[in-house]
């Protein structure tokens, strides 16, 4: 295939041979397609728009295309030059400018790679947390709440299991979470996994019993619906503007802590390289 379409080109540049005329000097392997008010589009630079698999008429169609777009590119671009060469030395400065910024960039994250530390630990998420309380403010509620669902139509079992529940004395849970575990009835616990209270909801939907504007910590509610009853048992609640936990918080910290120590060291590496530059005598101020 890649042979059928190196003839292929081969013989367009043989068609442009009159418009692009023979180079002294020259890659053989190569060669120019085209040239333009100083620019030279090569054999390469073709190749890479030609599809490998292409038929060989496609192929032709295809190259012709785009030599001839080119050379209309050229003329366009020439004629703009010519007519507006503050544009051009404005553009030319652009571009100088994104250059040199890339290089920079690319070295400083080289830097960065190589140097940076990057353990946080946590004493240092707690420092950073306690001296920065307030920027970690809650926006919204969260709490964290255990809870299971009985899908029951027998409302004397339902009361049996909300008297366990409520009661809550050592012997009343161990029956309750014997009679659950012969149901096959999980208990959702969330750990030290907080939510949202929109992401409980999702779970336990709110009810008259039980509006999402209301979860006392501490409390347990029996929650009747259609189907039976959620029992949920609140363990801890954190109202918006207060201060979240610091493991809901951890990630962000180190973010931050990460971002402060990055910042920190391409800042002395840029003052270590002009100090070094100065005793150098590598610049100067006139």
């Amino acid at each position: 295939m890649l042979r059928r379409t190196r003839h292929v080109l081969h013989a367009v540049l043989i068609c442009w041979a009159p418009v692009v005329g023979c180079a002294p000097e020259q890659d053989a392997a190569d060669p120019p397609v085209a040239e333009a008010y100083g620019r030279t589009l090569y054999w390469s630079d073709l190749r890479q728009v030609v599809p490998v698999d292409a038929a060989p008429a496609d192929s032709a169609a295809l190259a012709r295309s785009f030599v001839d777009n080119w050379l209309r590119e050229q003329v366009l671009l020439a004629s703009a030059e010519r007519n507006l060469p503050e544009v051009r030395m404005d553009v030319e400065a652009r571009i100088d400018d994104y250059r040199n910024s890339l290089i920079i960039f690319a070295y400083e994250q080289a830097v960065v790679e190589q140097k940076l530390d990057t353990v946080v630990t946590e004493a240092q998420l707690q420092q950073h947390y306690e001296g920065n309380r307030k920027d970690f403010a809650l926006r919204e509620d969260i709490l964290r709440a255990r809870w299971f669902k009985v899908a029951q139509h027998d409302p004397r079992q339902l009361r049996q299991v909300e008297r366990w529940f409520t009661k809550a004395g050592a012997d009343d849970l161990h029956e309750l979470e014997l009679w659950l575990a012969g149901q096959g009835i999980p208990i959702n616990d969330p750990g030290p996994a907080w939510s949202t209270r929109e992401q409980f909801a999702v779970q336990v939907p709110p009810t008259a019993d039980m509006p999402s504007s209301a979860l006392p910590p501490g409390r347990r509610m029996v929650l009747p619906d259609s189907t039976g009853a959620y029992f949920v048992e609140v363990l801890e609640l954190r109202t918006a503007g207060a201060e979240p936990p610091l493991t809901l918080v951890a990630e962000d910290i180190r973010s931050i802590v990460l971002n402060q120590r990055k910042v920190k060291l391409i800042a002395q590496m840029r003052d270590d390289l002009y100090r070094q530059a100065l005793a150098n005598g590598d610049i100067h101020a006139h």
